[in-house]
């Protein structure tokens, strides 16, 4: 019933915002700002009703939970989490990878992949199906390193 309740106001708000954009678009605009305010309460309202309807819904240990927070990292350690993810993997590590390592996100994991490529800390290599696999000849094992190096 929130759920209903929540959309019909909304629907009354864009309602209200369309009403008072039709005023200006005449100019019999008396009271435009108020209106404006108004319509954005009764969409703001709506969202927040249908919003709570749809956690209410959720199971307890859901509902309750605090949202997961990551500690925030500088630039050293972001790419300290990259160097020992890819350490992890053999020296050689995808975005996708570095990114399920859970610390950075994939837009993350993305640009500071892309910088240690630019500054030489890695190479990279294009597969078939044109993922990026990142290359850190020091932190392969020895044996497949010479072998990277060698032409």
């Amino acid at each position: 019933m929130k759920s209903i309740i929540g959309w019909a106001l909304a629907c009354f708000g864009v309602i209200g915002f369309g009403s008072e954009i039709d005023n200006l678009r005449k100019g019999t605009a008396d009271h435009t700002v108020t209106g404006f305010i108004l319509a954005a309460l009764f969409v703001l309202g709506g969202l927040a009703l249908v919003r709570s309807a749809r956690r209410a819904k959720l199971p307890p240990e859901l509902r309750d939970a605090p949202a997961v927070s990551r500690p925030a990292l500088d630039a050293r350690g972001i790419e300290r989490a990259v160097l020992a993810c890819a350490k992890q993997n053999g020296g050689r590590v995808t975005i996708a990878e570095v990114a399920a390592d859970g610390q950075l996100s994939f837009t993350e994991a993305k640009e500071v992949l892309e910088e240690l490529s630019r500054a030489g800390a890695c190479t990279v290599d294009v597969t078939e199906n044109g993922a990026f696999i990142y290359e850190f000849s020091g932190l392969m094992p020895r044996e497949t390193a010479r072998a990277a190096l060698e032409p």
